[in-house]
């Protein structure tokens, strides 16, 4: 009886450890890789899948080439590799993001050009800053034929713009003339190149390049003796704004060269003209 009860006990603690041993040995299943081929030109962030901590949102665009026409899109985000939590920083998670329909209803082969904010309920205000590390980023695009696409991959946000100063906590006051930016760009290793400011704004005046309430943009390179050669330059730059740019909602983008680098690194601000 004895040997029984041990024979029972000692057949219960193999099957528990078989069925500890083939948890560790499943796969993980938010990875999915489905029909990659079908998207083209990939970018998260940029085409290098590097995002700057100091963004609100994420660039994501690609081509699409399906079997029949789309009827869903939606994106997921899981932490990968996040070493370190700060204060005031959160570990991003994304569960069946919706691409909004109009964006590819009744197309085959759509182009998606799209942001996920990071705080949907506080877009251009935050109330947390993504930690830095590595993150999955699952892209599904479902079909009317009924099969599906999917493709991972490893988005990294990096801290790129150390004390980022924008005007007055990114806004500014109408009628001045210049835009205070202050910022330690961290190109570790690396030497910069080029910074450029990319200034857009929903146009107010007649007969320019865009119609009146579309968006329109300036370009400007910033002096060169500012960050040209330098490791970890601190950039202190008062752009000029439009003549009379009125009250309203802008965006500047920072682009970034660095040495060695093939993508250009952006940094996409919100701003306000009050």
């Amino acid at each position: 009886m004895k040997n029984t009860f041990k024979s029972a006990i000692l057949f219960f603690v193999s099957l528990l450890i078989i069925s500890c041993s083939d948890e560790d040995n499943i796969p993980d299943t938010f990875d999915e890789n489905i029909n990659t081929e079908n998207f083209k030109d990939l970018e998260l962030g940029n085409s290098d899948f590097v995002l700057p901590q100091s963004n609100v949102d994420v660039h994501i665009e690609f081509g699409y080439e399906g079997t029949s026409k789309v009827s869903k899109i939606y994106f997921d985000v899981e932490a990968y590799d996040v070493p370190k939590v700060k204060t005031g920083e959160l570990i991003w998670e994304l569960k069946n993001h919706l691409v909004p329909v109009d964006r590819y209803e009744g197309q085959l082969n759509p182009h998606i050009h799209y942001h996920v904010y990071f705080d949907e309920d506080n877009k251009y205000g935050p109330s947390f800053i993504p930690a830095e590390g590595v993150y999955k980023f699952k892209i599904t695009v479902e079909h009317e034929d009924g099969t599906k696409s999917a493709i991972t991959k490893k988005l990294h946000i990096i801290q790129k713009f150390k004390d980022l100063e924008v005007g007055d906590n990114n806004s500014i006051t109408f009628g001045k003339n210049e835009l205070h930016t202050e910022f330690e760009y961290v190109s570790g290793n690396n030497t910069v190149t080029e910074i450029k400011y990319e200034f857009w704004f929903e146009e107010w005046r007649e007969g320019q390049n865009v119609e009146v309430g579309e968006w329109d943009k300036v370009i400007t390179v910033l002096p060169k003796e500012l960050y040209e050669g330098v490791k970890n330059p601190h950039i202190h730059y008062h752009y000029d704004l439009i003549p009379s740019a009125p009250v309203g909602s802008y965006w500047l983008n920072i682009y970034a060269k660095e040495s060695g680098e093939s993508e250009t690194v952006k940094l996409s601000i919100p701003l306000e003209i009050k």
